[in-house]
Protein backbone atom coordinates (compact mmCIF):
# COMPACT_ATOMS: atom_id res chain seq x y z
CA UNK A 1 0.00 0.00 0.00
CA UNK A 2 3.02 2.35 0.57
CA UNK A 3 3.33 2.22 -3.45
CA UNK A 4 -0.44 3.94 -4.08
CA UNK A 5 -0.63 6.88 -6.23
CA UNK A 6 -4.29 8.17 -5.62
CA UNK A 7 -4.79 10.75 -8.53
CA UNK A 8 -8.28 12.73 -7.24
CA UNK A 9 -9.91 15.09 -10.36
CA UNK A 10 -11.17 18.22 -9.30
CA UNK A 11 -8.96 17.40 -6.03
CA UNK A 12 -8.95 20.84 -4.58
CA UNK A 13 -12.79 21.46 -5.28
CA UNK A 14 -15.13 21.67 -2.74
CA UNK A 15 -15.85 17.91 -2.62
CA UNK A 16 -12.53 16.96 -3.83
CA UNK A 17 -10.61 18.33 -0.72
CA UNK A 18 -13.05 17.19 1.25
CA UNK A 19 -12.34 13.57 0.03
CA UNK A 20 -8.06 13.97 -0.20
CA UNK A 21 -8.21 15.57 3.59
CA UNK A 22 -10.25 12.13 4.08
CA UNK A 23 -7.86 10.05 2.46
CA UNK A 24 -5.10 11.17 4.14
CA UNK A 25 -6.22 11.03 7.68
CA UNK A 26 -6.89 7.30 6.96
CA UNK A 27 -4.10 6.35 5.01
CA UNK A 28 -1.26 8.57 5.99
CA UNK A 29 1.30 6.51 3.70
CA UNK A 30 0.09 6.93 0.20
CA UNK A 31 0.53 9.76 -2.53
CA UNK A 32 -2.28 12.02 -3.89
CA UNK A 33 -2.48 14.14 -6.47
CA UNK A 34 -4.84 16.68 -7.15
CA UNK A 35 -5.79 17.05 -10.49
CA UNK A 36 -7.57 20.22 -12.14
CA UNK A 37 -6.53 22.80 -14.76
CA UNK A 38 -5.33 25.39 -12.44
CA UNK A 39 -3.24 23.43 -10.21
CA UNK A 40 -1.54 26.55 -8.49
CA UNK A 41 -4.86 26.85 -6.60
CA UNK A 42 -4.40 23.65 -4.86
CA UNK A 43 -0.74 24.28 -3.45
CA UNK A 44 -1.68 25.15 -0.53
CA UNK A 45 -3.79 22.07 0.22
CA UNK A 46 -1.11 19.94 -1.44
CA UNK A 47 1.02 21.65 1.49
CA UNK A 48 -1.45 21.04 4.04
CA UNK A 49 -1.65 17.55 3.10
CA UNK A 50 1.92 16.40 2.89
CA UNK A 51 3.02 13.42 0.36
CA UNK A 52 0.58 15.28 -2.44
CA UNK A 53 0.86 17.72 -5.46
CA UNK A 54 -1.07 19.67 -7.29
CA UNK A 55 -1.00 18.76 -11.24
CA UNK A 56 -2.46 19.89 -14.10
CA UNK A 57 -5.02 17.72 -15.84
CA UNK A 58 -7.67 18.55 -18.37
CA UNK A 59 -10.47 16.18 -18.67
CA UNK A 60 -11.61 17.85 -21.92
CA UNK A 61 -8.57 16.84 -23.85
CA UNK A 62 -8.15 13.09 -24.98
CA UNK A 63 -5.53 10.89 -22.58
CA UNK A 64 -5.68 13.67 -20.23
CA UNK A 65 -2.93 11.00 -17.41
CA UNK A 66 -0.93 11.48 -20.56
CA UNK A 67 1.00 14.74 -18.98
CA UNK A 68 1.77 13.43 -15.54
CA UNK A 69 4.88 13.01 -14.29
CA UNK A 70 4.03 10.24 -11.85
CA UNK A 71 1.34 7.36 -12.54
CA UNK A 72 -1.47 6.92 -10.60
CA UNK A 73 -2.21 3.37 -9.24
CA UNK A 74 -6.14 4.83 -8.22
CA UNK A 75 -8.01 7.69 -9.98
CA UNK A 76 -11.23 8.87 -8.79
CA UNK A 77 -12.94 11.45 -10.77
CA UNK A 78 -14.70 14.43 -8.27
CA UNK A 79 -15.35 16.43 -11.08
CA UNK A 80 -17.68 15.93 -14.78
CA UNK A 81 -15.61 13.82 -17.00
CA UNK A 82 -18.21 14.97 -19.98
CA UNK A 83 -16.45 13.07 -23.03
CA UNK A 84 -14.92 10.05 -20.84
CA UNK A 85 -11.87 11.23 -21.66
CA UNK A 86 -10.16 10.48 -18.18
CA UNK A 87 -12.32 7.40 -17.87
CA UNK A 88 -10.99 5.72 -20.99
CA UNK A 89 -7.40 6.67 -20.63
CA UNK A 90 -7.62 4.99 -17.15
CA UNK A 91 -9.17 1.67 -18.75
CA UNK A 92 -6.49 1.72 -21.56
CA UNK A 93 -4.01 2.18 -18.86
CA UNK A 94 -5.33 -0.38 -16.34
CA UNK A 95 -5.55 1.50 -13.88
CA UNK A 96 -8.66 1.45 -11.09
CA UNK A 97 -10.85 4.12 -11.92
CA UNK A 98 -13.92 5.03 -9.72
CA UNK A 99 -16.65 8.05 -10.76
CA UNK A 100 -18.77 9.60 -8.46
CA UNK A 101 -20.06 12.71 -11.03
CA UNK A 102 -22.20 10.93 -13.62
CA UNK A 103 -26.08 11.57 -14.21
CA UNK A 104 -28.14 8.89 -14.81
CA UNK A 105 -28.09 9.89 -18.70
CA UNK A 106 -24.40 9.91 -18.63
CA UNK A 107 -23.74 7.35 -16.71
CA UNK A 108 -26.10 4.80 -18.40
CA UNK A 109 -23.91 6.01 -21.69
CA UNK A 110 -20.75 5.69 -19.97
CA UNK A 111 -21.23 2.15 -18.66
CA UNK A 112 -22.11 1.17 -22.74
CA UNK A 113 -19.06 2.69 -23.62
CA UNK A 114 -16.93 1.28 -21.00
CA UNK A 115 -18.32 -2.22 -22.41
CA UNK A 116 -17.00 -1.80 -25.70
CA UNK A 117 -13.32 -1.54 -24.00
CA UNK A 118 -11.20 -4.03 -22.82
CA UNK A 119 -12.05 -3.78 -18.75
CA UNK A 120 -10.08 -6.85 -17.99
CA UNK A 121 -7.05 -4.92 -16.43
CA UNK A 122 -8.96 -3.06 -13.51
CA UNK A 123 -11.82 -2.00 -12.37
CA UNK A 124 -14.28 0.30 -13.53
CA UNK A 125 -16.29 2.06 -10.31
CA UNK A 126 -19.52 3.79 -10.71
CA UNK A 127 -20.46 5.90 -7.56
CA UNK A 128 -22.45 8.63 -9.16
CA UNK A 129 -25.73 7.68 -7.50
CA UNK A 130 -26.85 9.75 -4.44
CA UNK A 131 -24.06 11.14 -2.43
CA UNK A 132 -21.40 8.67 -3.93
CA UNK A 133 -23.94 5.92 -3.82
CA UNK A 134 -23.70 5.71 0.22
CA UNK A 135 -27.97 5.78 -0.47
CA UNK A 136 -27.87 2.86 -2.61
CA UNK A 137 -25.63 1.02 -0.37
CA UNK A 138 -27.60 1.06 2.41
CA UNK A 139 -30.91 0.94 1.02
CA UNK A 140 -29.76 -2.26 -0.97
CA UNK A 141 -28.81 -3.27 2.60
CA UNK A 142 -32.36 -2.68 4.31
CA UNK A 143 -34.63 -4.38 1.94
CA UNK A 144 -31.99 -7.91 1.82
CA UNK A 145 -34.80 -8.60 5.09
CA UNK A 146 -37.83 -8.26 2.97
CA UNK A 147 -38.93 -11.76 1.03
CA UNK A 148 -40.28 -9.00 -1.69
CA UNK A 149 -39.88 -5.32 -2.16
CA UNK A 150 -42.68 -3.70 -3.80
CA UNK A 151 -41.66 0.04 -3.16
CA UNK A 152 -38.62 2.26 -2.23
CA UNK A 153 -39.33 5.54 -1.88
CA UNK A 154 -35.79 7.87 -1.28
CA UNK A 155 -36.69 11.47 0.21
CA UNK A 156 -34.03 13.75 -0.11
CA UNK A 157 -33.91 16.99 2.50
CA UNK A 158 -31.47 19.91 1.06
CA UNK A 159 -30.29 22.21 2.83
CA UNK A 160 -30.73 25.60 1.38
CA UNK A 161 -27.31 26.97 3.64
CA UNK A 162 -25.24 23.86 2.62
CA UNK A 163 -21.85 23.59 0.98
CA UNK A 164 -22.27 23.20 -2.54
CA UNK A 165 -19.80 22.86 -5.51
CA UNK A 166 -20.91 24.39 -9.08
CA UNK A 167 -20.99 20.41 -9.88
CA UNK A 168 -23.81 20.13 -7.68
CA UNK A 169 -26.16 21.78 -9.96
CA UNK A 170 -25.39 20.33 -13.20
CA UNK A 171 -28.74 18.00 -13.01
CA UNK A 172 -30.25 21.42 -12.63
CA UNK A 173 -30.12 22.38 -16.48
CA UNK A 174 -32.35 19.01 -17.12
CA UNK A 175 -34.66 19.68 -14.69
CA UNK A 176 -37.33 19.95 -16.88
CA UNK A 177 -36.73 16.84 -18.83
CA UNK A 178 -38.89 13.37 -18.36
CA UNK A 179 -36.97 10.39 -17.26
CA UNK A 180 -37.18 6.83 -17.01
CA UNK A 181 -38.37 4.97 -13.92
CA UNK A 182 -39.80 1.73 -12.75
CA UNK A 183 -43.25 2.12 -11.55
CA UNK A 184 -45.20 -1.72 -10.64
CA UNK A 185 -42.51 -3.75 -12.73
CA UNK A 186 -42.83 -1.45 -15.45
CA UNK A 187 -40.85 1.30 -17.19
CA UNK A 188 -42.51 4.72 -17.64
CA UNK A 189 -41.52 8.19 -17.53
CA UNK A 190 -41.56 10.31 -15.01
CA UNK A 191 -41.67 14.12 -14.99
CA UNK A 192 -39.18 16.33 -12.57
CA UNK A 193 -40.67 19.01 -10.20
CA UNK A 194 -44.37 18.80 -10.79
CA UNK A 195 -47.20 17.75 -7.91
CA UNK A 196 -45.08 17.97 -4.39
CA UNK A 197 -45.38 15.44 -1.91
CA UNK A 198 -45.68 15.74 1.88
CA UNK A 199 -42.74 13.68 3.86
CA UNK A 200 -41.87 13.92 7.48
CA UNK A 201 -38.59 14.19 8.85
CA UNK A 202 -38.91 13.77 12.64
CA UNK A 203 -37.70 16.92 14.27
CA UNK A 204 -37.39 18.81 11.41
CA UNK A 205 -40.73 19.15 10.28
CA UNK A 206 -42.90 18.11 7.01
CA UNK A 207 -41.63 19.50 3.72
CA UNK A 208 -43.07 19.05 -0.14
CA UNK A 209 -40.48 16.70 -2.37
CA UNK A 210 -40.76 16.55 -5.79
CA UNK A 211 -39.24 14.06 -8.41
CA UNK A 212 -35.98 14.25 -10.33
CA UNK A 213 -33.90 12.42 -11.97
CA UNK A 214 -31.20 10.18 -10.00
CA UNK A 215 -28.99 7.27 -10.95
CA UNK A 216 -30.44 5.46 -7.94
CA UNK A 217 -33.86 5.22 -9.26
CA UNK A 218 -31.66 2.79 -12.66
CA UNK A 219 -29.83 0.84 -10.14
CA UNK A 220 -32.08 0.11 -7.20
CA UNK A 221 -34.94 -1.88 -9.19
CA UNK A 222 -31.82 -4.40 -10.56
CA UNK A 223 -30.54 -4.44 -7.30
CA UNK A 224 -33.68 -5.17 -4.70
CA UNK A 225 -35.76 -6.32 -7.34
CA UNK A 226 -38.49 -3.42 -6.42
CA UNK A 227 -40.92 -3.38 -8.64
CA UNK A 228 -41.07 0.69 -7.63
CA UNK A 229 -38.35 3.26 -6.79
CA UNK A 230 -38.61 6.97 -6.55
CA UNK A 231 -36.56 9.59 -6.09
CA UNK A 232 -37.66 13.05 -4.45
CA UNK A 233 -35.90 15.95 -3.39
CA UNK A 234 -37.02 18.92 -1.41
CA UNK A 235 -35.33 22.41 0.41
CA UNK A 236 -35.63 23.12 4.32
CA UNK A 237 -36.43 26.53 3.57
CA UNK A 238 -39.59 25.68 2.13
CA UNK A 239 -39.59 27.96 -0.23
CA UNK A 240 -36.83 26.59 -3.05
CA UNK A 241 -38.67 23.81 -4.22
CA UNK A 242 -42.45 25.07 -4.84
CA UNK A 243 -40.28 27.97 -6.92
CA UNK A 244 -38.65 25.29 -8.95
CA UNK A 245 -41.88 23.61 -9.21
CA UNK A 246 -44.00 26.97 -10.83
CA UNK A 247 -40.84 27.35 -12.84
CA UNK A 248 -41.24 24.03 -14.36
CA UNK A 249 -44.85 24.00 -14.80
CA UNK A 250 -45.83 27.13 -15.79
CA UNK A 251 -43.12 26.55 -19.09
CA UNK A 252 -40.39 29.21 -17.77
CA UNK A 253 -37.63 27.05 -16.91
CA UNK A 254 -37.95 25.32 -20.78
CA UNK A 255 -37.99 28.86 -21.93
CA UNK A 256 -34.69 29.58 -19.74
CA UNK A 257 -32.94 26.59 -21.13
CA UNK A 258 -29.73 26.47 -23.40
CA UNK A 259 -26.09 27.74 -23.25
CA UNK A 260 -27.09 31.35 -23.41
CA UNK A 261 -29.24 31.46 -20.28
CA UNK A 262 -27.05 28.98 -18.47
CA UNK A 263 -25.51 31.72 -15.93
CA UNK A 264 -29.16 32.55 -14.85
CA UNK A 265 -29.98 29.29 -13.91
CA UNK A 266 -26.97 28.88 -12.14
CA UNK A 267 -27.69 32.17 -10.60
CA UNK A 268 -30.96 31.08 -9.11
CA UNK A 269 -30.03 27.59 -7.73
CA UNK A 270 -26.30 27.89 -7.07
CA UNK A 271 -26.18 30.36 -3.53
CA UNK A 272 -23.71 27.83 -0.93
CA UNK A 273 -23.70 28.60 2.27
CA UNK A 274 -21.14 28.02 4.99
CA UNK A 275 -22.92 24.43 6.04
CA UNK A 276 -26.30 22.63 6.57
CA UNK A 277 -27.07 18.89 7.54
CA UNK A 278 -28.20 16.69 4.73
CA UNK A 279 -31.13 14.58 5.01
CA UNK A 280 -32.22 11.34 3.03
CA UNK A 281 -35.41 9.80 4.41
CA UNK A 282 -35.66 5.92 2.74
CA UNK A 283 -39.03 4.27 3.00
CA UNK A 284 -39.41 0.27 2.23
CA UNK A 285 -42.55 -1.62 1.44
CA UNK A 286 -42.95 -4.89 0.75
CA UNK A 287 -43.63 -8.62 1.72
CA UNK A 288 -42.06 -9.56 5.51
CA UNK A 289 -40.62 -13.08 7.01
CA UNK A 290 -45.05 -12.91 8.13
CA UNK A 291 -46.36 -10.51 6.17
CA UNK A 292 -46.81 -7.33 4.70
CA UNK A 293 -44.08 -5.16 5.63
CA UNK A 294 -42.57 -1.25 6.24
CA UNK A 295 -39.58 -0.01 6.96
CA UNK A 296 -38.42 3.74 7.66
CA UNK A 297 -34.65 5.04 8.21
CA UNK A 298 -33.22 8.50 8.14
CA UNK A 299 -29.37 9.24 6.86
CA UNK A 300 -28.62 12.73 8.26
CA UNK A 301 -24.92 14.20 8.10
CA UNK A 302 -24.76 17.18 10.32
CA UNK A 303 -21.52 18.39 8.26
CA UNK A 304 -23.96 18.41 4.65
CA UNK A 305 -24.41 16.65 1.75
CA UNK A 306 -20.57 17.35 0.30
CA UNK A 307 -19.15 15.29 3.34
CA UNK A 308 -21.56 12.42 2.50
CA UNK A 309 -20.35 12.91 -0.80
CA UNK A 310 -16.87 12.60 -0.02
CA UNK A 311 -17.01 9.80 2.53
CA UNK A 312 -18.74 7.68 -0.07
CA UNK A 313 -15.98 8.41 -2.24
CA UNK A 314 -13.83 7.56 0.84
CA UNK A 315 -15.49 4.22 1.40
CA UNK A 316 -14.67 3.44 -2.60
CA UNK A 317 -11.14 3.99 -2.23
CA UNK A 318 -11.12 2.03 1.18
CA UNK A 319 -12.04 -0.45 -0.97
CA UNK A 320 -10.23 -0.78 -3.57
CA UNK A 321 -6.75 0.03 -1.37
CA UNK A 322 -7.76 -2.73 0.76
CA UNK A 323 -8.19 -5.07 -2.00
CA UNK A 324 -4.93 -5.92 -2.56
CA UNK A 325 -5.28 -7.86 -5.88
CA UNK A 326 -8.48 -5.86 -7.84
CA UNK A 327 -11.22 -7.44 -9.38
CA UNK A 328 -11.59 -5.86 -12.65
CA UNK A 329 -14.32 -4.86 -15.02
CA UNK A 330 -17.25 -3.01 -15.01
CA UNK A 331 -19.22 -2.36 -11.44
CA UNK A 332 -21.91 -0.54 -9.50
CA UNK A 333 -20.71 0.77 -6.14
CA UNK A 334 -23.91 -0.48 -4.82
CA UNK A 335 -23.88 -3.99 -5.89
CA UNK A 336 -20.52 -4.38 -5.00
CA UNK A 337 -20.07 -3.05 -1.33
CA UNK A 338 -19.53 -4.21 1.71
CA UNK A 339 -22.67 -2.79 3.58
CA UNK A 340 -20.80 -2.91 7.04
CA UNK A 341 -18.00 -1.73 6.13
CA UNK A 342 -19.25 1.05 4.82
CA UNK A 343 -21.72 1.61 7.83
CA UNK A 344 -18.58 1.50 9.94
CA UNK A 345 -16.96 4.57 7.78
CA UNK A 346 -20.16 6.44 7.81
CA UNK A 347 -20.54 6.69 11.61
CA UNK A 348 -16.91 6.74 12.45
CA UNK A 349 -17.40 10.24 9.83
CA UNK A 350 -20.54 11.11 12.33
CA UNK A 351 -23.00 10.34 9.64
CA UNK A 352 -26.16 8.17 12.03
CA UNK A 353 -28.08 5.84 10.36
CA UNK A 354 -31.34 5.85 12.62
CA UNK A 355 -34.35 3.39 11.91
CA UNK A 356 -37.62 4.88 12.59
CA UNK A 357 -40.65 2.75 11.96
CA UNK A 358 -40.81 -1.21 11.32
CA UNK A 359 -44.05 -2.50 11.19
CA UNK A 360 -44.94 -5.95 9.94
CA UNK A 361 -48.38 -7.80 10.51
CA UNK A 362 -48.03 -11.06 11.84
CA UNK A 363 -49.25 -13.92 9.31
Amino acid sequence: MTNETVLIAGGYGVVGSQIARLLRERYPEIEILLGGRSPGQGKELAEELGRAAAVRLDLSRPNPLAGLERRPTIVLGAVNDIDDNLMLDAISAHIPYIDITRWTERMRGSILRAAMEDTSGAPVVFASSWMAATIGILVRDMAAGFRQVDRIEVGILYAAKDKSGPNSVEYMDRMALPFEVREEGREVMAYPFRKGIKTDFPGVGRFPLYRFDTPDQMTLPSITGARSVSARIGFDDRTSGPFLSFLVRSGLWGLISGERFRKLRHGLMYNPGEGGAHRVRIDIEGEGAHGPARESWIVTDSQGQTHLTATGAMIQLDRLLRQGTHQAGIQVAETVTDAETARRIMNEEGISVDRLAQMEDAA
